[in-house]
């Protein structure tokens, strides 16, 4: 999975600042930085954090997220 964010930001025209801002402290600034990452991987996200981020961007959590695919396995003979 990849977290959408730096997406959302951008086309909110927010920065990771704004969305920490934004959030009455729910998001912490050192955090919204990590999570607008431009690679949007991350390790795990906590629900409280999940809301503040639908909150915030006015989303569902199902739209803050992208599947990608796994990097495909070589069988060994």
């Amino acid at each position: 999975m990849r977290l959408r964010l730096p997406e959302l930001l951008k086309t909110r025209r927010l920065t990771a600042y704004a969305l920490a801002k934004r959030s009455d402290g729910r998001i912490s600034i050192p955090l919204a930085y990590r999570l607008a990452k431009s690679d949007g991987l991350f390790g795990s996200v906590r629900p409280q954090t999940l809301a503040a981020l639908c909150d915030v961007l006015k989303v569902r959590p199902g739209q803050l997220f992208e599947r990608i695919s796994a990097p495909k396995q070589h069988k060994r003979g």
